[in-house]
């Protein structure tokens, strides 16, 4: 795709990153500035129908206007029928990469929760849940000004869509889950096919929280109906079992409230998710985020 000119005025200048669901290029806006271009995997092709379905999408996308949600500017499709996608370009490492070397330290990764916590509940506010938050949807730029980190939501909401589509393609679950929620992450609700809501995604964050504070998902076995099993009825591990420099009795508890298995157990909202962990006092000898 490098070169092309898409939707006549995005030019594609380098590729930035490959992931699961697809592939990011940097390009240029002739209107200005830089853009990325993300082209998805699999066999999505873009009949007029599917086409005009993910522009409806993306008009929506376009009005989530928050600073911790990265923006979604157009959907289109190349020559060969490839489907991509038009958004903000974040300009930093993704949280997959910041957890390669470890847990964040407890104060970082409280900054980043109550980041995400304040754009779910700003979309979930809009009547959209993402249904596939995790580290990999996790982006985090860079201060300008040395500032804090801005954890950035990416691909809101077009995980429902692209499952809807694939289950009308009879395509059925991909191997690892991918485009239908992903095992290490999914709610019990999600599991049996109950309805989905906000709590779903606050099931996430708790498990992206456990994540960001152990190194590790609550439950992960190599089989898929194992780790979904684990979700249905283990048990909630404690923070301090996994990673004892992480121990904290009010976070362990806000991690367990958000894991619970029922949806009515656990925050009635992001929002209050947030508060909660604005709330934690954690040692003020810890460094800043």
């Amino acid at each position: 795709m490098i070169g092309q000119t898409l939707l006549g005025r995005y030019t594609v200048e380098s590729l930035v990153a490959e992931g699961g669901m697809g592939i990011v290029y940097r390009a240029r806006d002739r209107h200005g500035g830089t853009v990325g271009i993300k082209r998805m995997r699999g066999d999505v092709e873009a009949s007029a129908e599917l086409l005009a379905r993910f522009q409806r999408e993306a008009s929506v996308q376009a009005m989530l206007m928050h600073p911790n949600i990265a923006t979604l500017h157009a959907v289109g499709a190349t020559d060969d029928g490839g489907l991509f996608f038009v958004m903000e370009l974040v300009e930093g490492e993704g949280l997959a990469e910041a957890l390669k070397s470890g847990p964040l330290a407890p104060r970082r990764a409280i900054s980043i929760a109550v980041q995400v916590l304040s754009a779910l509940h700003y979309a979930h506010q809009m009547g959209l849940v993402h249904r596939d938050l995790k580290v990999d949807n996790i982006l985090l730029a860079q201060s300008s000004g040395g500032g804090a980190e801005q954890a950035k939501v990416i691909d809101f909401g077009l995980v429902k869509l692209l499952g809807e589509t694939f289950s009308e393609l009879d395509q059925g679950l991909t191997a690892d889950g991918a485009l239908f929620g992903t095992p290490q992450y999914m709610a019990p609700e999600h599991i049996i096919g109950a309805p989905i809501d906000a709590r779903t995604d606050l099931y996430a964050m708790g498990v992206l929280l456990f994540i960001m504070l152990t190194g590790q998902p609550p439950y992960d076995y190599p089989q898929v109906t194992d780790t979904w099993r684990a979700h249905l009825t283990a048990p909630v591990p404690s923070i301090a079992e996994v990673n004892p420099a992480a121990d904290d009795p009010d976070l362990d508890a806000i991690v367990t409230t958000l894991l619970a298995k029922n949806p009515d157990e656990r925050f009635d909202s992001a929002r209050a998710a947030r508060r909660a962990l604005e709330s934690v006092r954690l040692d003020p000898h810890e460094p800043q985020p």
